[in-house]
């Protein structure tokens, strides 16, 4: 995104965002289903094991892994399953992506604008860009989280199978109930600090490998669509690995407050019950999601953006 982008109509950023956060939900969401009931099923397999353990019982139930949840979702619900929580995603990426581009878009510009007054106290004369992309990211997903949280947190408990909500005003009005207005932003600290981290480190890493990509591409002569989109999966990889214990957390203070009743005891219940490891419950359907939707993302953005530059070009030239 150059420095023309960010100057475009806001109107532009909201309905680009709101695009790419329509398909890339849509196209995605059987593995963010997929990825939940995992985390759940590996707590109730947990506490079996435990409960067993007091009953002196010695056979605990298989583990569950992609395919065998995938059948027993499509067994229950068929195909139709794997799109379980749909409306709740849609309900929150696509107001969330538009506003997180647009959001992003006006932080980079207050930035740009305010560089002659901070950049002398970091004493570097150097643009920093990619840590003013960094601290950018971050600030965007951070502001734009919270405000959807509620819709987040309706979202993760609709798509497990431990409530057996009927809708989502039944999910919504069953919190509100039980948990107050509270229980609506169950797991922020955790969501603030997997989302506002991944959006930095991701923008950090797409805006480097598509500078790299566009030298290499002198010669090449590859598309915009291919950079973008390849650039986005690796900055999703390193963005998505750097930030997955921050996910597992939060997913299990969403569905088990009672539990896991803030940041620091839920880690350190984690690490004892489960290690290390338990901090990466679900990254391997997590690493398939996360930089395919940020690379979708993206990549529909910045389409839109260039379909945007044309059509502007092509009524001046009439002009």
């Amino acid at each position: 995104m150059s420095k023309d982008d960010i100057k475009k109509n806001p109107t532009l950023h909201l309905t680009g965002g709101a695009l790419s956060g329509m398909v890339a939900c849509t196209a995605l969401q059987p593995f963010d289903l997929i990825k939940t009931r995992l985390q759940q099923q590996r707590q109730d397999h947990l506490a079996f094991l435990k409960e067993a353990k007091e009953k002196g019982l010695k056979v605990s139930p298989m583990k569950s892994n992609i395919y065998t949840t995938v059948r027993d979702i499509v067994s229950k619900n068929g195909y139709s399953g794997l799109w379980r929580g749909t409306v709740p995603t849609i309900m929150r990426n696509v107001p969330g992506s538009a506003l997180y581009f647009f959001t992003l878009a006006e932080i980079r510009q207050i930035v740009a604008n305010t560089r002659s007054t901070w950049q002398p106290l970091l004493n570097s004369k150097k643009e920093n860009k990619r840590w003013e992309n960094l601290f950018s990211g971050s600030a965007a997903r951070g502001a734009v989280g919270y405000l959807l949280m509620p819709i987040t947190v309706v979202k993760v408990r609709y798509e497990s199978n431990f409530y057996n909500y009927q809708s989502l005003g039944d999910a919504f009005r069953s919190i509100l109930k039980t948990e107050g207005v509270r229980g609506l932003f169950a797991g922020y600290g955790a969501t603030f600090i997997r989302d506002a981290p991944f959006a930095g480190i991701y923008l950090f890493f797409y805006e480097g490998c598509k500078t790299w990509a566009n030298e290499y591409d002198k010669e090449k002569n590859i598309p915009n669509a291919a950079i973008n989109m390849g650039s986005g999966v690796a900055a999703g990889i390193a963005a998505t690995c750097t930030t997955q214990p921050f996910d597992m957390l939060k997913t299990r203070m969403q569905l088990k407050p009672q539990l896991y009743k803030n940041m620091f005891q839920s880690a350190k219940r984690v690490f004892l019950e489960e290690g290390l490891m338990g901090f990466f419950d679900g990254i391997s359907v997590r690493l398939i999601r996360k930089p395919l939707n940020s690379a979708i993302s993206w990549t529909i953005y910045e389409e839109a953006v260039r379909w945007y530059d044309r059509r502007e070009a092509l009524t001046k030239e009439k002009l």
